[in-house]
């Protein structure tokens, strides 16, 4: 088919209105410029509007139906997320430094926020994610590293200004890696001609972990002030400390904490069983799964994880870490004994 009959077909169609009440041009021109689209960035991931579409949204409605026990890092993420980008001109890119214990919900949060801004999530060429374990192993190689997240952060940054980067275990970082990238943090417009304001950049660490758990923990002896009520300003000053002063993490001594190139340190709370019990909830449902007793279901695996400290086992050693995989377990065990009942009923009624 011909443009001269596509463009026919559409004027024929102009007048006629769907049963939603939209014309049905506007239906089809959605359709050619999707088309149109897909032809102009055949890899199908360009740096534009259609492919980082920035759905906020989206953020704040999986933060609040996937994230659980942590009412201060969802609203401060969904807060700092919204402000920056509807920003037009932001004076610096955003700088979010998680922390707190495994498992409590870091990776998670981060993943949230790759999935909402990026159509193809984290396999966006736009996403890009540094494990300390991994891509800067060795301590006596800061130099180095330097060197090379400075260059790999300015070229994706010079393809697509609005890039996001998160980088995993920087308790783990040599001290001074991340100090490369200082100048791009910072209140400039450009550094070489290339623009990094609209740029996200994510750390996450264990680091202050220990420090959140014991003011949550203090804060619930005392039993003035409740859990829901606590604010980023409670912990930020100490998580902020904390970092510095950690020697042999990637903060320590970091001029991007000297300079106050980091927007807000967010904590992640350590999770309580009733937090364990709705991620267990929230797992049987994305396996679509429903146990014979859901109580007794939940009940076992909230009570197969370890707690601290060990005379209240208020909080869960590893968060919600291991719940998917023991919820695995369970309707695979489920399961087993579901066909075994089966197959001896089945037995029984042949005699």
């Amino acid at each position: 088919m011909d443009f001269y009959r596509l463009m026919l077909y559409i004027v024929l169609l102009h007048s006629c209105k769907s049963t939603s009440g939209y014309s049905v041009l506007a239906l089809v021109t959605d359709f050619f410029l999707s088309s149109y689209e897909k032809l102009r960035c055949p890899l199908g991931d360009c740096c534009n509007n259609h492919w980082i579409p920035n759905n906020t949204t989206k953020l704040q409605e999986l933060l609040k139906q996937d994230v659980f026990g942590q009412h201060i890092a969802t609203e401060v993420v969904s807060r700092q997320i919204e402000a920056h980008l509807s920003n037009p001109s932001p004076s610096k890119p955003l700088v979010l430094s998680f922390h707190g214990w495994t498992g409590n919900g870091k990776n998670h949060v981060a993943y949230l926020i790759a999935k909402s801004l990026f159509m193809k999530e984290t396999d966006s060429q736009f996403y890009h994610h540094f494990i300390s374990t991994v891509h800067f192993p060795h301590q006596h190689n800061t130099q180095l590293y330097q060197d090379q997240i400075r260059s790999w952060v300015s070229g994706n940054v010079s393809r697509c200004t609005q890039s996001l980067f998160v980088f995993d275990e920087v308790d783990k970082m040599p001290s001074g890696v991340l100090d490369g990238i200082k100048a791009y943090l910072d209140y400039v417009d450009r550094v070489d001609g290339v623009d990094y304001r609209k740029s996200i950049f994510i750390f996450l660490s264990n680091t202050g972990g220990k420090e959140i758990t014991k003011k949550v923990h203090d804060i619930w002896l005392k039993g003035n002030v409740k859990r829901e009520e606590l604010t980023v300003r409670d912990f930020e000053r100490l998580v902020e400390l904390g970092a510095f002063n950690e020697e042999g993490g990637g903060l320590h001594q970091s001029r991007l904490i000297e300079k106050h190139l980091i927007d807000v340190y967010v904590p992640f709370l350590p999770m309580e069983k009733m937090h364990v019990r709705l991620c267990a909830e929230n797992e049987f449902n994305k396996q679509k799964y429903f146990p014979r007793n859901k109580e007794a279901a939940l009940q076992k695996i909230v009570d197969g994880l370890h707690y601290y400290p060990e005379d209240k086992e208020l909080y869960s050693t590893t968060g919600c870490k291991r719940v998917a995989q023991r919820v695995s377990l369970y309707i695979a065990e489920e399961r087993y004994n579901n066909r075994a009942y089966e197959r001896r009923h089945h037995d029984s009624s042949e005699l």
